[in-house]
């Protein structure tokens, strides 16, 4: 479905029309001058070019006869002043109100992606969408958003893509088109990528320069989070601020709701009715947004580990429900009680035993710390748990690690934490999370109890604040006719099952919400299950699901003491 076109294109396909009338035998030109507008994308161009068909359509017509001209050059004087009045009053509308925006484009480069293999490469296509800044004020400057749609290995594919939003927010996403080529969500479907603003190849970079500082002064909460360690990050992030307003970035220009809109623009630039919308994490909040906001473009939507709205429990809250489960889970498991009696004790005394003596923990190089050496406090131990619980590909170490760090036996462990760290790097922009998070979670300007944990800490409580102003809420799109399945970890450490459960019933009847045992957080990652779930319901969304295959998740093969 395309735009709806400007006060400029309308008036142009008006001249256009009456251009081809005036002229002489214009049957054939009618249609001949309306596909030449189509391909006019600038509509500025287009009614420049539409006015100069009309006076050379006059033109011709005047050259007929001197007879016939007499009566035209009445007519074409009424004409055109009639013309020039409708030309002024869209002139005044134009000046008293805001500049009409641009139709979005898709501008097509080439594919300098890194890790793309030969046999990937010929799929992909490759470009950018320039977004406006403030689609409520589209004449203050745009921004460039990379984008990539990979072509189906199966042509010709359906008309209908599936566009995965990313999670984070701040996760870059193109530079892993080559995984995500390989990796289908739904047979015979186009796949688009897209990097949200601020993150990865997209526009604008905040604060550039800060990015390993604001990840240092994270790492230094986790470390001790003391009132001298957030005030230190306060200071950071004032910084990360300033930079990015003295570059001319306005920081409401941020959220869910601008991301959503960046996300139609996409869709238009693209030329796409409707899509199939796969959100994981942070990006099942732009999704179900999305769905709410403009339910005709959607034909399924997928909600993989959901990420709602405020109100929500703190964040430590969730993190112990899921180590809880975890630790249960460990418990009925016949290999892993025998190898760890009563791991959630053993976690208890570990973060106690390190709240009296941290660990001296030696780190790769590449981690940068002085002595290449960490102390591994009671706080970063939990904060590294926390990380971990969100990976089935480290659970059966996880009681290990727990078992050997309480013994106090660090061989090994600063290759976990420098891991963790990478990630962690990798995964978000701190600055755009920043930016997202301010706009979107009124939470963070509350003040935290006393005595709160280092996961909440961690959390940009008195940073928001200073940051910018509270947006626009992100939207759940209670009651709607698209097909909406929802895919809920067990041990999710971002949303409990029970709590993604209760917003697929706030979305209602169309809304399938499906559990996946022993699976953290993003199922289709680590369920192969979940992948074939989710791809069926994007082939069928109008059937029910056939889940049966997440009832037969394998066991956690628990690694020996």
């Amino acid at each position: 479905m395309n735009a709806a076109p400007s006060r400029w294109r309308r008036l142009a396909i008006k001249l256009a029309q009456h251009a081809s009338w005036v002229l002489p035998g214009a049957g054939p030109w009618a249609e001949a001058m309306r596909h030449e507008l189509d391909h006019i994308a600038d509509d500025a161009a287009a009614l420049r070019w539409a006015l100069g068909g009309l006076l050379a359509s006059y033109r011709a017509r005047l050259a007929l006869s001197r007879c016939f001209r007499a009566r035209v050059r009445l007519r074409s004087v009424g004409t055109i002043g009639v013309l020039m009045l409708v030309i002024g009053f869209a002139l005044v509308g134009h000046a008293s109100g805001q500049p009409e925006p641009l139709r979005p484009v898709f501008d097509e480069t080439a594919c300098d992606l890194p890790g793309v293999s030969p046999e990937i490469r010929p799929r992909l296509r490759c470009g950018t969408v320039s977004v406006p800044r403030n689609h409520d004020n589209p004449g203050v400057g745009r921004f460039k958003l990379a984008v990539v749609v990979v072509k189906s290995a199966q042509q010709p594919s359906f008309s209908e893509p599936v566009v995965y939003i990313s999670g984070g927010p701040g996760g870059p996403l193109t530079i892993y088109a080559d995984h995500q080529a390989r990796t289908p969500y739904a047979p015979s479907r186009d796949l688009i990528l897209v990097d949200q603003r601020g993150t990865g190849r997209s526009e604008p970079k905040l604060c550039p320069e800060l990015d390993s500082a604001l990840l240092d002064a994270a790492l230094a909460v986790a470390t001790d989070p003391s009132d001298d360690a957030l005030a230190k990050r306060r200071t950071v992030y004032a910084a990360c601020r300033a930079e990015a307003v003295a570059h001319g970035f306005d920081l409401k220009d941020f959220g869910t709701s601008v991301t959503a809109a960046d996300f139609e623009s996409v869709r238009r630039a693209l030329g796409i009715e409707r899509w199939n919308v796969y959100g994981e994490s942070y990006g099942t909040t732009v999704a179900m947004t999305l769905v709410a906001l403009h339910p005709d473009t959607v034909r399924s939507a997928v909600l993989d580990s959901i990420y709602p709205p405020d109100p929500r429990p703190m964040h430590s809250a969730n993190v112990a429900d899921a180590l809880d489960a975890f630790f249960g889970y460990c418990a009925g498991d016949q290999a892993c009680a025998a190898a760890y009696p009563d791991l959630a004790a053993t976690y208890r005394e570990t973060v106690s035993g390190l709240a009296r003596a941290p660990l001296i923990v030696t780190v790769p190089p590449e981690m940068h710390l002085p002595d290449d050496q960490v102390s591994l406090t009671s706080t970063l131990f939990e904060a590294l748990v926390s990380r971990l619980i969100y990976y089935p590909t480290a659970y059966p170490s996880l009681p290990r690690l727990i078992a050997t760090v309480r013994d106090r036996d660090s061989q090994g462990l600063g290759k976990v934490l420098s891991s963790a760290l990478a990630a962690m790097a990798a995964e978000v922009n701190p600055s755009t999370h920043l930016a997202v998070e301010c706009r979107d979670r009124p939470h963070h300007r509350d003040p935290l109890p006393a005595g709160a944990s280092v996961l909440d800490r961690l959390q940009p409580y008195g940073v928001c604040d200073d940051w910018s102003e509270i947006g626009p809420a992100p939207l759940v799109p209670i009651g709607t006719a698209v097909p909406t399945l929802v895919l809920a970890g067990e041990f999710d450490p971002v949303t409990r099952p029970s709590d993604s459960q209760h917003v697929a019933a706030l979305i209602g009847p169309n809304a399938r919400w499906v559990e996946f045992p022993r699976i953290g957080h993003n199922v289709r990652a680590f369920s192969p299950c979940g992948a074939k779930i989710a791809a069926g319901f994007i082939e069928n969304p109008a059937q029910s699901p056939d889940t049966s295959c997440a009832d037969r998740a394998a066991p956690i093969r628990f690694l020996p003491k």
